[in-house]
């Protein structure tokens, strides 16, 4: 028996003056049933260790989108 998964990504990046420090990346299931899965890499160690404050702050933004579609999954499934 054949189950398939429709699933959503998506991908950010936090650049400081032009240079990538992080990458990002989520899957979020349509279904609502299941959490996003976040993925967050550091790509330039020496720039992120004299920009934590702004990359963290990034990173967090591109949580709070996920968290954003992951609700508005869950709600669309529970109307349905």
């Amino acid at each position: 028996m054949l189950n398939t998964n429709k699933n959503i990504t998506l991908s950010g990046t936090s650049v400081i003056d032009g240079v990538q420090v992080a990458y990002m990346s989520a899957s979020i299931s349509t279904d609502g049933g299941n959490g996003a899965n976040v993925n967050k890499t550091i790509t330039n160690q020496e720039v992120y260790n004299t920009n934590k404050v702004q990359v963290r702050a990034d990173i967090k933004a591109f949580e709070d989108e996920v968290y954003k579609i992951e609700d508005e999954m869950m709600a669309k499934n529970l109307e349905e």
